[in-house]
């Protein structure tokens, strides 16, 4: 039986997009406890060890101490995120408007998001695969019809 909705271009789509939510976690974290406003923190009392003293492993490309960078990282986290979301929920959809206008933003997230490693690479991965089959996905023929009649 086909489905009406593509459901699984909807849930690869969706688990890599939660995957990105999860890497940007991280990367708050990292500004929150890594960045210069925190260096601050440990001037005040540099002798107790706080809780974030154990992430330091996280330093390298996305995880930066410079504030400007850190601003940079976490916009372009937000709207991977966002982008994801929206597309989505959009594809989460009979019609196959939605479902390609959904497809493309996940499309165009996952490419964003590639270059930064956001979704340990894996949710870039499923973003980019579930945005494919939402391309091409097609509604089944006795839906088709029904839809060509009504417009």
């Amino acid at each position: 039986m086909m489905e009406t909705r593509p459901v699984a271009a909807y849930m690869l789509a969706l688990v890599g997009v939660a995957l990105q939510g999860v890497a940007a976690l991280f990367v708050l974290y990292n500004i929150v406890f890594f960045s210069r406003v925190a260096s601050t923190w440990r001037e005040i009392n540099p002798e107790h060890m706080m809780p974030w003293m154990m992430g330091q492993w996280m330093t390298g490309y996305p995880f930066t101490t410079h504030p400007l960078w850190a601003a940079i990282w976490l916009t372009s986290a937000i709207i991977v995120v966002a982008l994801g979301v929206y597309g989505a929920v959009l594809m989460n959809s009979t019609h196959v408007g939605r479902v390609r206008m959904g497809a493309t933003l996940v499309l165009v997230a996952s490419i964003i998001a590639f270059p930064t490693m956001w979704g340990f690479m894996i949710g870039s991965l499923l973003m980019f695969v579930g945005s494919i089959l939402g391309l091409t996905w097609l509604p089944p023929k006795a839906q088709q019809v029904s839809q060509s009649q009504a417009a």
